[in-house]
């Protein structure tokens, strides 16, 4: 290779920013773009290791930006996940790489919905966090992801503060609208959590008007789901269907994985209005995909459905505890255990009721201790 024809390395990062930039704001046509121009790039680009690495861990979340906006479809991320481990091999990394390796492996294990092992990555990545100087809307990025993190765990305080900082960072960016509405997706949640469903409901249908405006359809088609959660826990269950139903009406871009889990929640709406008809013909339609893409918490989900109402079998319900406490889903066990006892008990099967009333007690004090956060 000539010496005119190596493009200096700088110049190639620069690019790379670019792409990254384009990642964050899930533009997929433009990160594709970017990403195959790099490529070409890199390969005349002058010797130096840590561009490699940079350009190595870009692909790598370039891979889970695509499973985020196209789950269930051929992306194979854990090839590239082993692919990152091995390319960092025993190599130290530092500052800005190190950050970000740590960053995207928790990004990682969050999307295997390994939520203890994501939350230990990104403890690694905050203490790098400052190597990103000047770049605000990073550290947006880290707070809104730690905020996702918390929100899953349940530990709604942490998450509520990092949502909120990350938002006081977004609402200044007016390119990050999309990142606006993913925070109002979190705050409606942690509202839900604290019982104030009315609050939740106010941020879901805000979130709803924003994602409209950026007309993008998987933002809208989540937010229109969250109301309808939000409807759900305020026992409005023909408002929750009606929102159910109509983020089921937004085919594009196609998402098994949320559609199994809409289709689920329209089988225990159903259920719980005692329209067991429509519940059954929503749970086949649910298990069916939840099959088909081995979905496995609505894999579990499901087996309440059927267990309380459509074949009372109280062994069904318990396999589907068993997977909750397996991968530490305290708090779903905690949401299930109270409604479960309150079912069985206006079933007057109260030894049953008493049962999983002892579970969600047994999961709200794991949540308390927080016992699973400290797994290192």
């Amino acid at each position: 290779m000539s010496t005119e024809s190596v493009i200096p390395y700088d110049l190639v990062a620069t690019k790379m920013n670019y792409w990254y930039n384009c990642i964050k704001n899930n533009r997929s046509a433009a990160a594709e773009k970017a990403k195959a121009e790099v490529e070409q790039e890199i390969k005349v680009m002058e010797e130096n290791q840590d561009a490699l690495v940079y350009f190595s861990l870009l692909e790598f979340r370039h891979q889970l930006m695509l499973e985020e906006l196209y789950p269930g479809s051929e992306i194979k991320i854990d090839k590239h996940y082993k692919k990152l481990k091995e390319a960092k091999g025993s190599q130290d990394l530092y500052g800005m790489l190190e950050y970000y390796y740590q960053f995207f492996m928790g990004m990682y294990h969050f999307r295997q919905k390994e939520l203890v092992l994501s939350l230990n990555y990104y403890r690694k990545a905050e203490l790098e966090i400052e190597a990103i100087e000047g770049d605000n809307t990073e550290k947006a990025e880290f707070y809104f992801k730690m905020a996702e993190v918390y929100y899953h765990m349940k530990q709604t305080y942490f998450s509520m503060n990092y949502a909120k900082r990350a938002y006081a960072i977004y609402k200044e960016e007016p390119t990050y609208g999309n990142r606006r509405v993913h925070c109002q997706f979190v705050i409606a949640g942690n509202c839900l959590d604290n019982m104030h469903i009315e609050e939740a409901l106010k941020h879901a249908k805000q979130a709803l008007e924003d994602a409209e405006k950026f007309g993008e359809n998987y933002l809208i088609r989540k937010a229109l789901f969250n109301i309808g959660v939000c409807y759900t826990n305020l026992e409005e269950f023909d408002k929750s269907s009606e929102f159910y139903l109509k983020s089921l009406d937004i085919l594009e871009p196609k998402n098994d994985e949320f559609t199994a889990r809409a289709l689920y929640l329209l089988a225990y709406t159903k259920a719980r209005q005692n329209d067991l008809r429509s519940s059954k013909k929503f749970y086949e339609k649910s298990l069916k995909l939840a099959q088909q893409n081995n979905i496995a918490e609505t894999l579990a989900t499901l087996k309440i459905v059927k267990g309380i109402y459509l074949d009372s079998d109280l062994d069904l319900v318990r396999e589907a505890f068993e997977f909750f406490e397996e991968k530490k889903l305290y708090p779903d066990m905690e949401w299930y255990g109270v409604c479960i006892g309150d079912t069985l008990t206006e079933q007057g099967e109260i030894r049953g009721a008493n049962e999983f009333y002892r579970k969600a007690i047994e999961a709200r004090k794991q949540i308390r201790r927080g016992d699973f956060l400290n797994e290192i």
